[in-house]
C-alpha cells in the first residue's frame, strides 16, 4: 500500500475540463434566455393583444376623406369597439391597458368601428374628415375584455386643399351677335362646388388674383352663367357659352369658389367685331 502512487491528470485534460465547464455554463444561460422569451411569448399568446398601424396619411386635406388602416392581433375573440383617436395635443409615452380614451387629450375619432361586433384577429379600414389645419397626433385603440390596447402615437399634418382653375380654350375673336365659347378645368382634391363661371368685362383687372379676391372686387361686369348655380363634383372640365351683343375688346378670367376661397385663372382677352 505504501508503494501506491497518485497519478496527476495531464495538463491537456484539465484544459478540456475547463472548456467543457464553460460550454455547459454558456449553454445553460442560452437555454434560460430562450425559455424566458418562449414563456413570455406563450403568455402573450393567451393574454395579450396587439394593435398595429398599417397605413395612415402623412398629410390630410381639409374637407377631404382621410383613410386609416390598422390591425388587431391576438387570440380569437369578439370585440365591440376599436377607434383611431386623434387631436392637436400629444399623449406621449406608452399607454397601458388601464388607460381609457377619456383619460387622453385626443378630441377626434375615426368612428366606423366604434360600436358593433368584430371578430379578431382582423384588419380595419376607417375614414374621417379633418376640418381644421394643424399638426395632429393619433393612436389606434381597441377595447378587449375591459382592457384598452393602444398603438404607438403617430402624427399627420392637416392642410388646406390646393385647388387650381385652368383655362383650356377661349376665343381670340368673336363675330358680333354670336356665341363665345370657353372651356376650363377645376382641379384638386375631390369635393363638390356650387359655382364656377367665366367673368367678362371691357375693363381689365390686371395682375395675379389671390384667394381672398372676390368677384365683386374686380371690374368684370358679365358672366358665362352655365354653372353659376348648382352642384358640381370636381375635378371636372366645364364648357360654357355667352352671346356677345356689343363690339369691343374684352377681358376675362375663369373663377371657382371652393371651400370659402376664390380660385382664378390668368386674365385673357378677345375681340368682338
Amino acid at each position: 500500500m505504501g508503494d501506491e502512487k497518485v497519478t496527476a491528470a495531464p495538463k491537456g485534460d484539465k484544459k478540456n475540463l475547463n472548456l467543457n465547464t464553460y460550454v455547459w455554463i454558456a449553454g445553460a444561460v442560452i437555454l434560460l434566455i430562450i425559455g424566458w422569451f418562449g414563456l413570455k411569448a406563450l403568455l402573450g399568446s393567451f393574454e395579450g393583444y396587439r394593435v398595429t398601424l398599417v397605413d395612415a396619411p402623412k398629410e390630410a386635406t381639409l374637407g377631404a376623406i382621410s383613410t386609416f388602416t390598422w390591425r388587431i392581433d391576438g387570440p380569437p375573440t369578439t370585440i365591440n369597439h376599436t377607434v383611431v383617436y386623434y387631436g392637436t395635443v400629444s399623449n406621449p409615452g406608452e399607454l397601458g391597458t388601464e388607460v381609457k380614451p377619456e383619460d387622453t387629450k385626443y378630441t377626434g375619432m375615426v368612428k366606423d368601428f366604434a360600436n358593433g361586433k368584430y371578430d379578431v384577429p382582423l384588419q380595419f379600414i376607417g375614414n374621417t374628415i379633418i376640418d381644421k389645419e394643424g399638426k395632429y397626433y393619433f393612436r389606434i385603440q381597441a377595447q378587449v375584455k375591459d382592457k384598452n390596447y393602444w398603438s404607438d402615437e403617430y402624427t399627420f399634418e392637416a392642410k388646406k386643399p390646393d385647388y387650381k382653375v385652368s383655362l383650356l380654350a377661349a376665343p381670340k375673336e368673336v363675330p358680333l351677335g354670336t356665341m363665345a365659347t370657353f372651356t376650363w378645368k377645376v382641379e384638386g382634391p375631390p369635393t363638390t362646388i356650387n359655382r364656377t363661371v367665366v367673368y367678362i368685362g371691357t375693363t381689365s383687372t390686371p395682375g395675379s388674383l389671390g384667394k381672398e379676391v372676390k368677384p365683386e372686387d374686380t371690374k368684370y361686369t358679365e358672366i358665362v352663367k352655365d354653372f353659376a348655380n348648382g352642384k358640381y363634383d370636381i375635378p371636372f372640365q366645364f364648357i360654357g357659352n355667352i352671346k356677345m351683343t356689343t363690339a369691343g375688346s374684352y377681358f376675362f378670367r375663369a373663377h371657382a369658389a371652393i371651400l370659402g376661397n376664390n380660385y382664378w385663372t390668368n386674365e385673357g382677352t378677345f375681340e368682338v367685331k
